[in-house]
């Protein structure tokens, strides 16, 4: 941000992590609501749910940043879950 505020040409990626720990608590709150754990669940019902809550709320960040008129390259854009990013 500051180079670019000086005339430098700047690329700005756009990225969020997957927060996994607030992320399953949060999953976890919802379960226990239905008076359920993510054990009664089992994994891939957990992380189907995880996943389903992240596209739900996770992209508020990059929602608020696109309002806010910000020029990243958001074709590029990022998340740490992303295929090539969790093989690395």
């Amino acid at each position: 941000r500051r180079k670019r505020m000086k005339g430098f040409e700047v690329c700005w990626i756009p990225g969020t992590d997957h927060a996994g720990i607030a992320t399953q608590w949060v999953v976890e709150k919802e379960l226990a609501k239905e008076g359920l754990t993510r054990h009664d669940v089992k994994r891939e019902k957990f992380l189907e749910r995880v996943w389903k809550w992240k596209e739900q709320y996770g992209n508020r960040i990059i929602n608020q940043l696109k309002k806010l008129g910000t020029s990243c390259d958001w074709d590029r854009e990022r998340f740490t879950m992303d295929e090539g990013f969790s093989k690395a």
